[in-house]
């Protein structure tokens, strides 16, 4: 494989025309189409480090060390368990992109017809949509496929049939450059998507908009997480960021306080990183809508397995990328679409990416060994048995999404962090559906059903309703005015005195105010492509603006 070329920098400026927080799908697209306009004076702050193919975690141990906690704060999967929800993101250079399933679809036109600002629907968005797929190319993953073959069974059940889906991956071709220019090498389907792809295939943000941004003149500085915003001093700059640059001063972990001045600032830093710094900007005065926090939506996740089946499936993901012993695929290739108009859910297939894997394994042997199966007493002492005999290779994941109630609330604890509330949140009607078909999905495979993956790994102390969700959407979201949302359909962020905030905006899922009802990286980045443009548009003179009255320029 060829070694990869690393994007980031150290070097932070002490001033800026445009700062992007976050570079998820919404931060990389407006990264991208901003630095096209702006050039050198686009600065990009990711508090995660920059992971490339080869870095990814490849077994339990590494998957360990790549937790992110207090003491391991540029860990990569950012797990949250909660009261009323648990979330599951991402932290690092390319956002929720580097450990995603790779779908590309848009939201039914449905999903905008009730809380959405009225100038946003499907016909609007489209062909921001096919710049995205432009860019990242979405191709099906044609191959065999066994573990979605129990799609056909449920799909029977239901009158439908499942389909196909669009993948960001390289599946066909030779290795060589993408549409951004960053050369790739063809998907060996080893089903280890969501725990980062070493062999450069997934087009994650990394791969994609982030090198146009970098090409451009964008300066993409890691390790840099933003706590707040405030207006800037007389005179200057007219934003003034406050944040911490992580680091590492020989086995310690260090931090250090930093300010950056800029005229434009642009939030990508995930529903719940940019709802979190807005609150914690209103705290320390900036005037906001009072509906921030607001309209929290888990996108109607699910999770579940069917472990130990009858049949051996290609339902666990490879132990060497490079050389997969079994094509197992990507992690989805195929949906269930059980949607009608904005309700309803989708049922995909999914891979227990390997580092996973070697986890479960055992918890969930230790849960059913007095089952007396021997297929578990292989995952229990797997020395003595033939590869591939146990239970796990036995086994599937199932994911679902559809609409929920987006009544969920995002606050802040005593320490500034985000807390979630959400009463009842899993006995909404979605998830009682939702846990119809997917046990039906285990039945038809004679397998045991194993909801909610938390409570299989904690088993005490938890509700069994309690969402996951790596969709979190909404916070901070758009609306027609700021008694309904704390943004407008343009991103700009609503100065409850009037208008907007000039330079103030939100790309990414903390604006919207429903479920997408699929996976929603689409809809996140068609919307981050058309406020780009119009800022270009109609805003990029307040950076220019800005920068002649700090360097004295006319």
């Amino acid at each position: 494989m060829t070694d990869p070329q690393r994007l980031a920098t150290d070097e932070l400026p002490e001033s800026c025309g445009i700062a992007v927080i976050g570079s998820g799908f919404g931060a990389s697209v407006a990264a991208a189409r901003l630095a096209a306009a702006a050039g050198n004076d686009v600065v990009v702050l990711e508090r995660g480090r920059e992971w490339v193919p080869g870095d990814f975690p490849t077994d339990i141990t590494s998957m360990r060390q790549a937790l992110r906690t207090r003491s391991n704060p540029l860990g990569l999967f950012d797990l949250q368990l909660g009261t009323d929800v648990d979330r599951l993101t991402a932290n690092g250079l390319g956002g929720g992109s580097l450990v995603y399933a790779n779908v590309l679809l848009e939201a039914r036109p449905e999903v905008f017809d009730t809380v959405w600002p009225t100038s946003i629907d499907a016909d609007v968005l489209r062909p921001y949509a096919d710049r995205v797929r432009a860019v990242l190319r979405p191709e099906q993953f044609t191959g065999p496929s066994d573990k979605a073959a129990p799609l056909d069974r449920l799909g029977r059940l239901h009158g439908r049939t499942p389909r196909r889906l669009p993948l960001a991956v390289k599946i066909t071709g030779a290795p060589g450059p993408n549409a951004a220019g960053v050369h790739q090498a063809p998907c060996t389907a080893c089903g280890n998507c969501v725990t980062g792809c070493n062999v450069g295939a997934k087009t994650t943000m990394w791969a994609s908009y982030l090198p146009m941004a970098k090409r451009a003149g964008a300066r993409l500085v890691t390790a840099t997480e933003v706590l707040r915003i405030e207006p800037g001093p007389p005179g200057g700059r007219r934003w003034t960021l406050h944040g911490i640059r992580h680091g590492v001063r020989g086995r310690r972990r260090t931090t250090r306080p930093f300010t950056l001045h800029a005229d434009v600032v642009v939030l990508g830093a995930g529903s719940v990183g940019t709802t979190t710094i807005l609150l914690r900007s209103a705290r320390a005065g900036l005037p906001l809508s009072d509906r921030l926090g607001e309209r929290f939506s888990g996108n109607a996740d699910s999770l579940s397995v069917s472990y130990n089946s009858t049949s051996r499936r290609t339902g666990t993901g490879a132990r060497d990328q490079s050389a997969p012993e079994l094509a197992v695929g990507p992690t989805i290739t195929t949906a269930l679409d059980l949607r009608d108009g904005a309700d309803g859910h989708l049922v995909q297939d999914g891979a227990l990416p390997y580092p996973v894997a070697e986890a479960l394994r055992r918890v969930l042997g230790l849960r059913f060994a007095l089952s007396s199966d021997a297929k578990v007493w292989c995952d229990l002492r797997p020395n003595g048995c033939p590869p591939g005999c146990g239970a796990l290779e036995h086994s599937q994941v199932w994911l679902a999404m559809g609409t929920d109630s987006s009544a969920g609330r995002i606050g802040l604890d005593p320490r500034g962090a985000a807390r979630i509330t959400w009463a009842a949140a899993g006995e909404q009607d979605v998830y009682r559906d939702q846990l119809a078909d997917l046990r039906a999905l285990s039945e038809g495979s004679e397998a045991r059903f194993v909801g909610n993956p938390r409570r299989a790994l904690l088993r005490r102390g938890v509700p069994a309703a309690t969402p996951i969700t790596v969709h979190p959407l909404g916070g901070a979201v758009m609306a027609d005015d700021v008694r309904a949302g704390v943004c407008d359909a343009d991103g700009r962020v609503f100065d409850p005195a009037g208008d907007v905030h000039q330079g103030l905006y939100v790309v990414d899922g903390a604006l919207c105010p429903t479920s997408t009802g699929a996976n929603p990286s689409l809809t996140i980045a068609a919307l981050a492509e058309r406020i780009s443009e119009r800022l270009v548009e109609r805003h990029l003179a307040l950076a220019t603006a800005g920068h002649d009255r700090a360097t004295g320029q006319r």
